[in-house]
């Protein structure tokens, strides 16, 4: 009897604290409701969509900057500094709107400055240095609470992270758009036109970027820098296999992207009709966001643990490709065709690089994010600078050539990780990424003695 009255009494307390933690998420509100994670993705997909279209149609802006300064820069601080800025987000106790009207604003100031710049020295400041601080801290921001609202766990998961890596999608629209406004207003007006437009649509994360109702703390010091600490030493050789990846990734992507209409409109004197190139490899890319979007949405996780092997045989042909196009770039036809090709087979290794980054570091969605973001941004710093030396010295001779050496630099990289991590046996990381409702030192005490007694 005694057994029975003890039973019930903790099947009683069960159902108390399970009322109580209802209660909690109840009393949020609207925060609570399921539509409202769809709302804060939908969001989050759009900032990131719209400051990807920049970076992707950035390469008009390139092809204007020749004629008067001969040179340029790229916001590569952006990428570089989200761990950074994620941690900064963490130890605030994510407070989310603050971080994304902050990166508003500095995207704001950015646009702004860079349309009164005197001379090109400047353009470090408005547009690397304002330009990437603000996309730090939205791309952060965006980063964190998604992976907040649909975690490792969530059905939706492999969708939800895919939806935010769609930046390439924007650039379909994005760089006909750019090369109008530039012949139309010059690239001074387009820069005023683009921060009010950038303003209003990343301003829609401060209503909706809320935090998850009942959701605690992350644990590990709340730090994504410090996090790294504990990860077992094993596991480096993957950290910095994918970080290689990332960097191979980002050279031949934005090379691509920033040099395409320039390449064209040496012999173009159309800015429009020279951004095709970039318009065709653009829309390979996005093509592959459409398709990845579509197949999560109706499969959930068909694609989980498959990612590297889509990765793996995407670099190898885009690889191949590249040597073809350096073969017989005199050929518009098929310079045409081997555009959208590239950009199709580059696809995945961007529509997908939050679930990638998860799988092939073994690391939590807001660690792997960020640290995959970093090698993005280290790869944007070394992009213009390389391909602007081919392009001035070479006349773009070898250009595709040296492209694809850096695909086959990214395709030994994934081999050699997936390899070790076969042989080794990897596993998700220890690391937590977060908990419902963060235990203190007293709830912790009192759980480990309820599983001692179910044990006895």
């Amino acid at each position: 009897m005694s057994t029975e009255s003890e039973q019930e009494k903790k099947q009683a307390e069960a159902e108390e604290s399970k009322g109580e933690r209802q209660g909690l998420f109840e009393s949020t509100g609207v925060y609570a409701r399921p539509f409202w994670a769809w709302l804060v993705l939908a969001c989050a997909a759009t900032n990131v969509i719209f400051l990807g279209g920049k970076r992707r149609a950035f390469g008009v802006f390139v092809a204007q900057l020749h004629v008067e300064f001969n040179q340029t820069v790229y916001a590569a601080v952006g990428y570089m500094t989200t761990t950074l800025s994620s941690t900064v987000i963490l130890m605030s106790g994510r407070r989310f709107r603050i971080f994304q009207f902050a990166g508003s604003a500095f995207v704001l100031l950015a646009c702004i400055s860079s349309a009164y710049v005197p001379n090109p020295h400047w353009l470090f400041l408005s547009h690397t240095v304002f330009h990437g601080i603000g996309s730090s801290f939205i791309l952060s921001v965006v980063g964190l609470i998604v992976n907040e609202y649909f975690d490792k766990q969530h059905k939706y998961h492999i969708l939800a992270t895919t939806l935010v890596s769609g930046g390439s999608i924007a650039s379909i629209v994005f760089v006909q758009m750019y090369a109008s406004l530039i012949e139309a207003y010059n690239w001074r007006n387009a820069f005023l036109v683009l921060g009010a437009i950038y303003f209003v649509v990343n301003m829609s994360g401060v209503i909706f970027f809320a935090k998850r109702p009942g959701l605690g703390d992350y644990v590990s010091n709340k730090s994504c820098v410090t996090a790294v600490a504990q990860i077992d030493r094993k596991r480096a050789p993957y950290l910095v296999l994918w970080f290689i990846d990332r960097i191979m990734t980002s050279v031949v992507t934005y090379g691509m992207l920033l040099n395409l209409a320039d390449y064209v409109h040496r012999r173009e004197s159309s800015l429009t009709k020279a951004s095709y190139l970039t318009l065709l490899f653009a829309s390979g890319e996005a093509s592959t966001y459409l398709l990845g979007a579509l197949i999560t949405a109706f499969t959930r996780d068909l694609l989980h643990n498959k990612l590297k092997w889509i990765l793996i045989g995407c670099t190898a042909v885009m690889a191949s490709l590249l040597v073809v196009w350096e073969l017989f770039a005199a050929d518009r036809m098929l310079s045409n065709f081997l555009a959208f090709l590239t950009g199709f087979t580059m696809g995945p290794s961007i529509t997908f690089l939050f679930p990638a980054g998860e799988e092939l570091t073994s690391l939590p969605g807001h660690y792997a994010y960020p640290f995959s973001l970093a090698g993005m941004g280290v790869g944007m710093a070394i992009s213009p600078a390389l391909t602007a030396l081919i392009a001035e010295r070479n006349n773009y001779h070898w250009f595709f050539l040296i492209q694809a050496f850096m695909m086959y630099i990214k395709l030994a990289a994934l081999i050699i990780n997936v390899v070790l991590q076969r042989c080794c046996g990897v596993e998700q990381s220890e690391i937590d990424g977060y908990r419902s409702i963060e235990l203190d030192s007293e709830e912790k005490r009192k759980a480990d003695e309820a599983a001692e007694e179910a044990a006895h």
